[in-house]
């Protein structure tokens, strides 16, 4: 994986090889919570999928994605990046925004998942003069964190971890999936992931959605019990955002419906250009 040197971390990223547009559009994912550029799925963040060659990935997982760049990030201190991780949102926005201008990008989307899309709110609020245009999945414009899940997260990790998990995803979702997530949380450490969600249950920008200027696309679903719809939809509702409401989904939208996922991004990507 490349790494770029932001704020004076080397960050790591991936590029799934798409050549530049005329338009400058191109797609930054950011991941969530104790998460990592992985938590992706493979389709989207590069062109040269094996599961494409073989027939196993479905033309509708990747819909038109293929024809904009995308970048998926590790934030500092997870997955490959170098640094320690934040615990504000504010913290993880600047490096996105340094990633933005170390890699001189123009008209990003910049798409969240989690907290990943806490931080996009926060880098469209702050009106940065890169973005097209934000994505948020599986997010809203206050993330609830219960007192409880902080403390277990000092004093009991893994059996936390275990619950985080167990409330993240739809219940007919394959256990592969859940111990994949389980195992990458386990693998960024105590100290990252209690951090991470310090930075979240801190994060309220209901107050100044009035300052998003580009326009939005928000994905939620009626069984996330992370971030329930209603407060996805008050949101979206604040901004004009363009909303998507999965069913039979959990917290986790992205993977557990990557074709319908991936189509909302296609027609959203579809009508910026037409404006």
């Amino acid at each position: 994986m490349p790494k770029i040197k932001v704020n004076n971390v080397n960050l790591s990223y991936t590029f799934n090889g798409a050549p530049a547009r005329d338009d400058n559009l191109c797609l930054v994912l950011v991941h969530g919570a104790g998460g990592r550029d992985q938590d992706w799925p493979q389709a989207w963040r590069s062109t040269d999928d094996l599961t494409r060659s073989l027939g196993l990935t479905p033309a509708s997982h990747v819909a038109d994605l293929d024809q904009y760049p995308i970048y998926s990030l590790d934030l500092p201190g997870h997955g490959q990046s170098e640094g320690k991780g934040c615990t504000s949102v504010d913290a993880y926005a600047d490096a996105v925004e340094g990633f933005l201008e170390a890699l001189d990008l123009q008209s990003a989307v910049v798409t969240g998942h989690s907290m990943g899309a806490a931080i996009s709110l926060l880098v469209a609020v702050r009106q940065n003069k890169r973005l097209g245009g934000i994505i948020l999945i599986g997010s809203a414009s206050k993330l609830q964190v219960a007192p409880a899940i902080l403390e277990g997260l000092q004093n009991d990790f893994e059996n936390t971890v275990d619950s985080i998990i167990k409330f993240s995803w739809f219940k007919e979702t394959g256990a592969f999936f859940k111990e994949k997530g389980r195992q990458r949380m386990l693998e960024t450490g105590q100290d990252v992931i209690y951090g991470d969600y310090f930075a979240c249950a801190d994060f309220d920008l209901t107050d100044r959605l009035n300052q998003v200027e580009v326009p939005a696309l928000m994905i939620a679903s009626d069984n996330d019990r992370m971030v329930r719809q209603e407060q996805s939809l008050a949101t979206a509702e604040a901004m004009n955002a363009t909303y998507v409401v999965l069913e039979e989904c959990g917290h986790f939208q992205h993977i557990e419906q990557t074709a319908n996922c991936a189509n909302a991004i296609s027609e959203f990507l579809l009508q910026l250009q037409e404006t």
